[in-house]
């Protein structure tokens, strides 16, 4: 809620001198939006980042994740061979 004065230029100041002035803190606000939504952005990115980097050293420690890795392989291979005899005795 604006005062009656707030529309009003302060005394010394002119219309044009208040306007400039709102216009630099409009633009420096704008500027400081700006800036935190990219550091927000690389916060996220660096986030992502490090938690995959956290899943994969817990897979390496524990040694699941060769083990997932050679399961799916496996299954592959398996799904492989039943397509290929498949098209062999068609």
């Amino acid at each position: 809620m604006l005062l009656g004065t707030e529309n009003e230029p302060t005394p010394g100041m002119t219309q044009e001198q208040c306007d400039a002035l709102a216009e630099r803190i409009a633009t420096v606000l704008r500027e400081r939006k700006k800036f935190g939504d990219e550091r927000r952005r690389q916060e996220m990115k660096y986030g992502r980042h490090n938690n995959d980097r956290a899943l994969a050293r817990y897979y390496k420690l524990r040694g699941e994740f060769r083990e997932q890795a050679d399961r799916r392989v496996k299954e592959i291979d398996r799904v492989y061979d039943a397509i290929m005899s498949a098209n062999a005795a068609a």
